[in-house]
């Protein structure tokens, strides 16, 4: 895929994790997993694939918290930005592990992917939340009330991933008919 064609299907990840943040959805269903994967999977340079979630997060955190969630102040980064980024850029990386693996490890990648932003992101609203007691029970419940968001997230991550699997198999299809028939 030539640099133009990379940059709008770039172009349109963005503003499908974005606008997936923005609307009004189920709690985790968005696609920001999926995106986060994907572009692990789809960009041979891993400091594109990790770039990507990072700046549609930050895009997103600065919109979502000064408009949604203003509190009078301007916002950059949501509270637990550090467990959230940081599950992304570990998504990121997982897709560009699976990068060669066959469709069904990508598919198996991209719901693990929701296991494991689930696992680094209640474990981080479990660390010294007093909602939870600070043991392993705590941690436990932490997990076991999170587990609709598992369930959304892992819904959202097979959806918007098939979509963005479909999306760039036939974009990359029609652009190679068409490279063949010139």
């Amino acid at each position: 895929m030539n640099m133009k064609k990379s940059l709008i299907f770039t172009l349109a990840l963005v503003i499908l994790a974005l606008s997936s943040r923005l609307i009004p959805h189920w709690p985790n269903f968005t696609a920001m997993l999926a995106v986060a994967f994907s572009g692990g999977l789809l960009f041979g340079k891993r400091i594109e694939a990790v770039l990507l979630p990072l700046l549609i997060l930050v895009l997103g955190d600065i919109v979502i918290n000064n408009t949604l969630y203003y509190d009078g102040s301007f916002t950059w980064l949501t509270s637990g930005f550090g467990y959230i980024y940081g599950s992304y850029l570990l998504i990121a990386l997982l897709g560009v592990l699976a990068q060669s693996s066959t469709k069904t490890i990508k598919a198996i990648g991209l719901v693990s992917a929701s296991v494991l932003f689930y696992l680094i992101t209640n474990f981080g609203v479990w660390l010294g939340n007093p909602m939870y007691s600070q043991d392993l029970g705590g941690l436990i419940n932490s997990y076991v009330l999170g587990l609709p968001f598992l369930l959304n997230s892992a819904l959202a991550s097979l959806f918007y991933g098939a979509i963005i699997y479909f999306a760039y198999d036939y974009y990359h299809q029609s652009a190679w008919a068409k490279e063949q028939q010139a």
